[in-house]
């Protein structure tokens, strides 16, 4: 709730709705839209319609917005969602149905939308179809980068999108453009929400600059099951890429790939133990992974925490991120289902 409040706050013109999906970045789908319910927000929106089933399976009661794809014989009667119309096809579905639409426009992303000279054409059609166009959107592609041309060359192609709906007689309640990285930084006058995702979590996306008393959502832990004496000249994990230095102690942590370690973290990353950093020493395994504790104070059994929600942490999802060579999107999407979660001031 912290970092929703946060937005609030800093944006108090626009509906800050939350992203959820992909299992609400790593986090819990239905374990975050619990803590976020009692909130009222206006939506939380989601990839699937298997997510918005489950969230109605929980008796979720804050709306929801599907922004991703969804097979159109998945359609048996009408839903108690909100979609999204990227082409012809979605939008006429949708208007049938008689769903509540949100126009997504292509403005400079090029993954999905209507192209802004295609757009004319969609709107008249929907206006036959009797579409009931509630939302219209965009998505930044560049938005938490230093150079922000290519931002505002979208908000240019959104502001015509913008003009073109009204000018048909369309008046849609809701329009988002910004994200995380975005949403404090364009400034159109007729956006009245943000799609609050991967800052939800605690994390700034922004080269520079960005929100600041962001509070991680995330510390992912596990357990010291195993402590080790190798010698000088001893290897360690698959492939034996990490040799022995000198004699040293080792310990074995039951989190390994599957569980979410990212194996790019093979003798490049850190778990802490007992508040010492300890670096990773060979590959990472599907489930089990090995840390340097040779100047630890430790004892089996020990709790070790994989990423840190200290900002300051060199466990924490940016510093493994930057060690693994990838995004902590990444990283927080890929841990595992089967791990245990519980709540957290959000």
């Amino acid at each position: 709730m912290h970092n929703v409040r946060l937005y609030q706050s800093l944006r108090p013109d626009l509906s800050i709705c939350p992203v959820l999906k992909s299992n609400a970045y790593g986090h819990g789908l239905t374990l975050v839209a619990k803590a976020l319910d009692p909130m009222k927000l206006d939506f939380f929106i989601i990839d699937s319609l298997y997510e918005a089933f489950q969230l109605r399976d929980e008796k979720i009661k804050t709306p929801l917005l599907i922004l991703g794809y969804t097979f159109p014989e998945n359609f048996k009667k009408k839903l108690p969602f909100h979609f999204t119309a990227f082409d012809l096809e979605s939008l006429e579905l949708h208007s049938r149905m008689g769903h509540p639409i949100h126009i997504e426009v292509d403005t400079g992303m090029n993954r999905m939308g209507f192209g802004i000279n295609e757009l004319e054409e969609a709107i008249t059609k929907a206006k036959g179809w009797d579409a009931n166009i509630v939302g219209l959107f965009s998505h930044f592609a560049t938005a938490d980068e230093k150079d922000e041309s290519y931002m505002h060359q979208q908000e240019e192609v959104f502001k015509k999108a913008i003009k073109i709906v009204h000018d048909k007689g369309f008046k849609p309640k809701w329009i988002h453009l910004g994200n995380s990285a975005g949403g404090l930084k364009s400034k159109i006058e007729e956006l009245n929400m943000m799609r609050l995702g991967v800052s939800l979590y605690g994390i700034n996306p922004n080269e520079e600059g960005g929100p600041k008393d962001l509070k991680l959502a995330a510390r992912v832990s596990s357990t010291l099951i195993e402590k080790r004496l190798i010698r000088k000249g001893d290897k360690v994990s698959y492939g034996c890429h990490f040799e022995a230095p000198k004699d040293m102690t080792i310990g074995v942590v039951p989190f390994g790939y599957y569980e979410g370690l990212d194996r790019g973290l093979s003798n490049k990353g850190s778990i802490e133990v007992n508040g010492a950093t300890c670096p990773i020493i060979g590959r990472v395994c599907m489930n089990h992974t090995m840390i340097d504790i040779s100047e630890v104070e430790t004892s089996v059994g020990d709790q070790v925490v994989v990423y840190s929600d200290n900002e300051d942490s060199e466990s924490n999802f940016h510093s493994q991120s930057e060690k693994a060579g990838t995004i902590p999107y990444e990283l927080m999407v890929r841990l595992s289902e089967g791990v245990r979660r519980s709540t957290s001031d959000l």
